[in-house]
């Protein structure tokens, strides 16, 4: 048979979701080797461009529980979305149209998850096949080594996401609490399935602790930053070794905060050190020792060349968060409409999102996605970001305000409420056709997130004074118009609130604040005076904990393919509105 048959066999394996079954008790081995090998991905010239467009077309995968219109069900931006509705700075204008109301009135969280759970172990069996195929990296050549470390990076990250997701952390209810208690889930993780993981070994397969966890990804990271030495990133959808710097720093910063608020943990991983599974050691004695390499990381990745955005490509009408900028890092990309669900195209980030077009959900069932009053109400008149949202004196006119940039004529624009968003943008800022408005790429990770990384690490290793200066500099360098921003924290809490003002801010709609919300505690707050979040949505939290909503629940039938899984309590109607 033609090599390059085979090789494009081998990805109809890896992206054919029929293949794969949706838990992961039942997920498949390994391809066989008979399909691909190290040497025959050297011999085609086309091979290594097959295997990583395989891997990264799977963020854009839709339906993968096979029920066509599944309204959450549409790929890795479905995921950015869902951590969005879960926050404090995302409501929504009108709920007829709103497919998150369970999620966002705190009252159906039982189900909510489990496409995260299927979707993220669905895209691990994918990485899982690649990896398979590079069994001994020393003895292959250039192109398969890339390659792994492309599938090693890529598995970290989602392990990185899944793990942190479905992780119970500690709530301000006491009786969920008290109910992970008893069912021993405080500490665990999820399942690891990786490419060694037999059958068997499926079908009993028990959630593993953070410390196993966490030195789990550090391989993958490890791994993944030795093998891409020397790759050039193709396009922004693939890992390149910056990239392995910024999921690391991720990590550290991840690690460094849970050590620092919870000592006993620091003692845990400390004591996993030296396991026999094989995993690397972390090598670190203390929190400090977790943020030193989390501004270490950060720094590296930001030297990797990429750019802050500036004021014209975040705010341009046509190519706004939807095509790759010098700022992108990691993101999707699309290119053809053969690639996003156009039959159901309400299933879609963009349709859901976006504010201008007439065939999107804003549009046309007023399920516009707003910035939170209490937030917008802190940004500067200064910062040009705060031109991402229409402001209430603008909203209804038919004169557009200069400082908007929208492809909108006066009647229509003057049909959006205060408050709506004007980050995102259609395709090409096609408002009226949707197969090119729905041709829209976005971002997974931002040289910015790195800064901020840095800003908050230095907080802790230098002071907060540095720090601050750090992200004055930042702010007025890149993103206010006069460079009047100054920093008046003097100590860590209030650095951490101010720093947070500016995440929020900077990262809004993209899906990551979620992840500094759990690790730090952080309260989510939506009933204030004046505030634009509906009455059934008003769900708050308490300071010092993770909101209750924020940990996911596994799926039910879970049990049923892998009993050595324990699932968490479900944490619905737990909080209400107030």
């Amino acid at each position: 048979m033609n090599m390059n048959n085979n090789i494009i066999r081998l990805l109809g394996v890896l992206c054919a979701v029929s293949l794969t079954v949706l838990t992961t008790g039942c997920i498949e081995e390994t391809l066989p080797k008979t399909e691909a090998t190290p040497e025959s991905i050297e011999k085609s010239s086309s091979s290594m461009e097959y295997m990583l467009n395989g891997l990264s077309s799977f963020y854009m995968d839709y339906d993968t529980w096979g029920s066509s219109g599944n309204t959450n069900d549409w790929g890795y931006p479905c995921q950015l979305f869902m951590r969005e509705v879960m926050g404090e700075d995302f409501p929504v204008y009108d709920s007829g149209y709103d497919y998150w109301s369970h999620i966002e009135s705190g009252s159906g969280l039982r189900y909510a998850a489990y496409y995260s759970w299927f979707y993220y172990y669905k895209f691990i069996k994918n990485t899982n096949n690649v990896i398979a195929l590079v069994p001994d990296p020393d003895n292959a050549g250039k192109k398969a080594v890339h390659c792994l470390g492309q599938a090693l990076g890529l598995r970290a990250m989602l392990y990185m996401e899944l793990s942190t997701c479905f992780e119970y952390r500690t709530t301000q209810v006491e009786s969920l609490n008290s109910d992970a208690r008893s069912m021993g889930v405080v500490g665990l993780t999820v399942p690891i399935v990786n490419e060694k993981t037999s059958k068997t070994d499926l079908s009993n397969n028990p959630r593993v602790p953070f410390y196993t966890m966490y030195r789990f990804i550090m391989t993958d990271l490890n791994r993944a930053e030795k093998y891409l030495d020397g790759y050039e990133q193709a396009t922004k959808a693939h890992i390149n070794r910056p990239v392995v710097y910024g999921l690391k720093a991720r990590l550290w910063l991840d690690l460094a905060s849970r050590f620092e608020r919870e000592p006993d943990a620091l003692a845990k991983q400390m004591s996993a050190e030296g396991a026999s599974d094989g995993y690397d050691d972390l090598g670190i004695n203390s929190a400090m020792d977790c943020y030193a390499k989390a501004a270490e990381y950060a720094r590296k990745a930001i030297a990797g060349g990429n750019t802050p955005l500036t004021e014209d490509q975040w705010m341009n009408s046509k190519t706004g968060f939807n095509t790759p900028q010098s700022s992108w890092m990691l993101g999707t990309y699309v290119t053809s409409k053969e690639e996003v669900n156009t039959g159901y195209y309400y299933c879609t980030f963009i349709a859901q999102m976006t504010s201008e077009p007439t065939w999107g959900m804003a549009r046309y069932g007023k399920a516009f996605r707003m910035i939170g009053k209490s937030l917008y109400d802190k940004i500067s008149d200064k910062d040009w970001r705060k031109n991402s949202w229409i402001a209430p004196e603008d909203a209804g006119k038919t004169d557009i305000p200069e400082k908007y940039r929208t492809e909108l004529k006066g009647g229509d624009w003057s049909k959006l409420p205060a408050y709506t968003n004007l980050k995102f943008r259609p395709g090409s800022g096609s408002i009226s056709t949707i197969e090119t408005g729905l041709i829209a790429s976005l971002p997974i990770m931002r040289v910015e997130e790195m800064y901020f990384i840095r800003f908050e690490a230095i907080a802790h290793t230098e002071s907060v004074a540095a720090a601050a200066n750090e992200m004055a500099a930042f702010l007025n360098t890149y993103r206010y118009t006069d460079g009047s921003y100054v920093c008046e924290a003097t100590d860590l809490d209030s650095f951490i609130t101010e720093l947070m003002i500016q995440r929020r801010i900077e990262f809004w709609g993209e899906g990551i604040n979620y992840f500094t919300y759990k690790r730090l505690g952080l309260p989510v707050t939506r009933t204030y005076e004046g505030s634009n979040w509906l009455s059934s949505q008003r769900l708050n939290s308490k300071a010092g904990y993770t909101a209750p909503w924020m940990n996911y629940v596994i799926p039910e039938y879970e049990k049923d393919n892998n009993q050595g899984v324990i699932l968490n309590p479900d944490p619905s109607g737990t909080i209400i509105a107030d």
